[in-house]
């Protein structure tokens, strides 16, 4: 991917900077982390212990009330993802001690939910053999590439796991697209709260919003099912008749079909809910969804 600055028609290439340091790195994104990840701040460096004699680069606490650990390498040969699968090991085996770091950092009335703990792993880069793994290992591992350029810029990308395939299996399109399950929570956990009609809307939903780009996640929430790009976008919350869909982000809702929710306890991270009972009420919900994606990009 290439950068330029346009000044007077003419455009300058913006190189990356060689040689930054991981801890440079880990400080930057330590700073932004709620921008960049939607993740609050709990640690740096945690210790793991006599025993374990390691440290965990940073923890964090996602939008979800999910525990993320970030970790950070310079090249992806460094062992990133054997050393992040211990840790995050260690972290289930360990959550009081995370519970009262987050506790400490956040205040005593912190959600935290164990169901799905996160392993972010950042490298300038990674190979097609680390993507693999991943996909084969642990669906909680993400794997993000960052680039620091000239001019104080800061690119992070996530790699798409699904980018690698057998030679037996083509990548499936957006239409075909199988989101994975995350543990605790799957599918059929929410489709039991359904009726058939509001089946056949959250079938709509899910296809459209997957469809909107390789970079959808679709996270199986107790209470919802998130999509995410680099955080939250919408939220659906399963009911007998219809959908509540929450909406994360500025929004241009021109037919006024949203409801304001940001001071009303509501299940989902966007403050913008929707009520889809039919097919009209989906298609209008759509337009607000994608505008949400977009603002993301």
């Amino acid at each position: 991917m290439a950068f330029f600055k346009l000044t007077g028609g003419k455009a300058t290439h913006i190189l990356p900077l060689p040689g930054q340091k991981e801890t440079d790195v880990q400080k930057i994104v330590e700073s932004n982390l709620e921008l960049i990840f939607a993740v609050r701040f709990v640690a740096h460096e945690f210790p793991t212990g006599a025993k374990h004699r390691g440290r965990i680069d940073t923890l964090g606490l996602d939008e979800d009330g999910s525990p993320v650990i970030l970790e950070y390498k310079r090249f992806s040969s460094e062992n990133v993802i054997n050393q992040g699968l211990f840790y995050l090991d260690w972290l289930m085996d360990h959550r009081g001690d995370f519970q009262i770091a987050a506790f400490k950092v956040l205040g005593d009335k912190t959600k935290v939910v164990w169901g799905q703990p996160r392993l972010i792993l950042l490298a300038e880069a990674f190979s097609r053999y680390d993507q693999y793994a991943v996909n084969r290992i642990d669906e909680r591992i993400e794997l993000w590439t960052y680039t620091i350029y000239q001019g104080d810029l800061l690119r992070i990308e996530r790699m798409d796991a699904e980018e690698v395939t057998t030679t037996s299996k083509a990548k499936p399109g957006p239409s075909t697209k199988q989101p994975k399950k995350s543990p605790g929570f799957d599918l059929d956990h929410h489709l039991a709260k359904m009726s058939p009609d509001s089946k056949a809307l959250f079938e709509q939903v899910s296809e459209q919003i997957l469809a909107l780009g390789d970079d959808v996640t679709e996270r199986f929430m107790n209470q919802y099912i998130g999509y995410r790009r680099l955080k939250n976008f919408a939220e659906v919350v399963a009911q007998k008749k219809g959908l509540n869909i929450f909406i994360d982000g500025p929004v241009d809702d021109t037919e006024s079909i949203g409801e304001d929710v940001s001071n009303i306890g509501h299940w989902g991270t966007g403050d913008l809910r929707v009520k889809v009972s039919n097919d009209d009420d989906l298609e209008k919900c759509l337009i607000l969804i994608k505008q949400a994606y977009e603002v993301q990009h």
